[in-house]
């Protein structure tokens, strides 16, 4: 089943802008690809709305005046319902899928259905794109094929088969590492409507307790984890800075993101 969402105030000329896209948009593999990339370049992922207590819309006119108009970032389900949106104006067929985060996850723990992904069909068969994730995200699209690693250039991936399910793992190192697990199925949007609304008020929610803003570069990723600032190149180098005040915070979103909190924010995180 394909799912086509509502492009109810979409503008596709401001999307485009906004990432720095300035190609034919045709329904292609290679323009899937760029997208993709430039999406993820220059809309960060995070959370900030949720920990400053505020409810998450996930109907496209609140996700494009945020992240377009606001040039602000969001978490999957603002950023993957975008990106279909766009993705479904050009011509492509695009199915929501919801899958279980593994990563950093406990073998035996099962994890909730609370995080969003696209099935994209292209003229190279079906592909997994996720625009979505934050720290260890796809940079690119890859082919919903569990036969051989992909991108093998930058952070191999691999789509395997494991208990009816599909998992999708990054190498680091030499080790293949879980990143999340999900049938291949399209989802109706009330589903993503239930994964979307806990992701922003379930007590256990990881958003809830937990600070996550990342964004892709030309030699790397840039993440802030809770009070930690990453910068990790391509190779897994990382450098590693504190985040002592809630003044700190607000520089480097400024300074690497283009984020600004509200004046009278106040993020749990910091005393001050």
């Amino acid at each position: 089943m394909t799912t086509r969402l509502p492009q109810t105030g979409l503008d596709l000329s401001l999307y485009f802008s906004r990432i720095g896209y300035d190609g034919n948009a045709k329904p292609t593999l290679a323009c899937l690809k760029q997208l993709h990339r430039l999406h993820e370049q220059n809309i960060p992922f995070e959370n900030l709305d949720v920990l400053l207590g505020k409810q998450i819309s996930i109907e496209i006119p609140s996700i494009f005046e945020k992240l377009v108009t606001q040039k602000r970032g969001g978490y999957c389900f603002e950023q993957n319902t975008l990106f279909a949106a766009v993705l479904t104006a050009i011509g492509f067929e695009v199915s929501p899928m919801l899958a279980r985060v593994r990563w950093m996850a406990p073998a035996d723990a099962v994890t909730p259905l609370s995080h969003m992904i696209l099935r994209v069909e292209t003229e190279h068969g079906p592909q997994l794109a996720d625009v979505g994730f934050g720290g260890v995200g796809l940079v690119e699209p890859i082919a919903l094929d569990h036969r051989a690693p992909q991108h093998l250039d930058f952070e191999p991936r691999r789509i395997v088969h494991r208990d009816k399910h599909l998992v999708h793992q990054i190498k680091l190192g030499e080790e293949w590492a879980d990143v999340y697990q999900f049938i291949p199925e399209a989802v109706a949007p009330i589903d993503l409507d239930i994964g979307n609304w806990f992701s922003f008020t379930h007590p256990k929610a990881r958003f809830r307790n937990s600070l996550l803003v990342a964004q892709l570069k030309e030699t790397g990723r840039i993440i802030i984890a809770d009070t930690e600032f990453i910068e990790r190149d391509w190779r897994g180098n990382a450098t590693r800075t504190q985040i002592k005040s809630q003044a700190e915070l607000q520089s480097i979103l400024s300074e690497q993101y283009r984020l600004q909190l509200p004046k009278d924010a106040k993020l749990p995180l910091f005393a001050s």
